[in-house]
């Protein structure tokens, strides 16, 4: 008898749940824009990734009371930095799970790779995934490069984890560029033998391109290395053989300026995004150098940046994003920032345009009302 009622209020509430749901109204989508409507809208914040959950795309408490609370669930990235997005899996190395994370969009699964034996990763910090979905992963406690191949098996190791600190990688045709923080320089390597061709350092040069820890590095559209050199607070360009180009930006708190520039990326037009992680947002300069705009701000909000630490451009992996942006709002690329606390530990933010406002203007500079630190 006892168990008898016991079932019929169990469906009784799972009925009166149902009823909930379906009568609950949907609540109104919020679209976050940079710089902020009424202005012409240039960015928008489309989503985030910190875990699991986030690839299950409609949530219901219908799916919480049938599935109940998973306490053994995998908690997802907890600090990550660098960040990449190839056929459909973002990659974001996490620091404190000593690995890097995948999201896979396209069969909604995550998973964290480790490696072990040669290819365990104990503090990684930056990836980069070339064209043979091959992942280079520079890891600061062991000094080395670890190269993990397509299905994420270890390949090899770069350096010999006594000589340098590496901080990012970046791989361009047969050659293997590593940002080198212990010897405030950009070492060289080739892919395939792994042997040390040279080194960029700008000592060459003049005082301008003398390299001060040099944290990220980034291509531009015309072959050119992008360094972000945090202690020198600029970016410094130099050509893939070493000559000195220019410095972009000074020490300040103004527009333009730096105080702890970390993560660089370039569009294809030659647009450098630049992670400031004591402002807490991105900067946009032209190729010129000359600022454009900034977005981002840190927050409790799922579009909030907290000590942001990477960006990354892609236009390849459009279409899973389109579906998270405002009518209207036609997506050219996307954007992704790693923030290493908050809410969110990956956002995803789409740059285009609406399709009924003329936004032929790219070049000047947006002022919000959101404070820079």
């Amino acid at each position: 008898m006892l168990n008898n009622v016991l079932k019929f209020l169990s469906y009784l509430l799972l009925i009166q749940l149902l009823i909930a749901c379906s009568n609950t109204p949907e609540k109104p989508v919020d679209f976050v824009f940079y710089p902020p409507l009424p202005d012409t809208p240039r960015i928008q914040y489309l989503t985030s990734y910190s875990g699991p959950d986030d690839l299950i795309e409609e949530k219901s408490a219908f799916n919480a009371f049938i599935l109940g609370a998973d306490e053994k669930r995998n908690p997802g990235v907890t600090k990550p930095y660098g960040v990449s997005i190839k056929d459909g899996v973002i990659y974001v190395v996490d620091i404190r799970n000593s690995g890097f994370a995948t999201f896979d969009l396209k069969q909604k699964k995550f998973d964290i790779v480790h490696g072990s034996f040669d290819g365990r990763m104990i503090k990684p910090i930056n990836i980069f995934v070339d064209n043979d979905n091959n992942k280079f992963v520079t890891d600061i406690k062991r000094n080395i490069v670890i190269v993990f191949d397509k299905n994420n098996e270890f390949l090899k190791t770069i350096g010999d984890s006594k000589s340098f600190k590496p901080s990012d990688v970046l791989v361009v045709d047969e050659k293997v560029f590593i940002s080198d923080v212990k010897n405030h320089a950009i070492q060289v390597y080739d892919k395939n033998t792994t042997e040390k061709l040279y080194t960029i350092d700008g000592k060459d040069s003049n005082e301008n391109g003398i390299l001060y820890y040099p944290t990220n590095i980034a291509l531009s559209p015309n072959n050119h290395l992008y360094v972000s050199a945090t202690m020198n607070f600029n970016i410094q360009e130099f050509t893939l053989e070493g000559k000195f180009i220019r410095s972009i930006g000074q020490i300040g708190d103004k527009h333009g300026q730096f105080t702890r520039p970390k993560g660089i990326n370039v569009d294809n037009d030659g647009n450098i995004y630049v992670v400031d992680a004591s402002f807490q947002n991105v900067q946009i300069f032209n190729k010129d150098g000359e600022i454009l705009m900034y977005f981002g701000e840190q927050g409790n909000a799922s579009h909030n940046i907290n000590l942001p630490a990477k960006v990354f451009i892609d236009y390849d992996n459009v279409s899973y994003f389109q579906k998270y942006a405002k009518p209207g709002f036609k997506l050219e690329y996307i954007i992704l920032v790693t923030s290493q606390f908050g809410k969110s530990k990956l956002n995803v933010y789409g740059f285009g345009q609406m399709q009924n406002i003329n936004t032929d203007n790219k070049s000047s500079i947006v002022e919000s009302d959101v404070a820079v630190q």
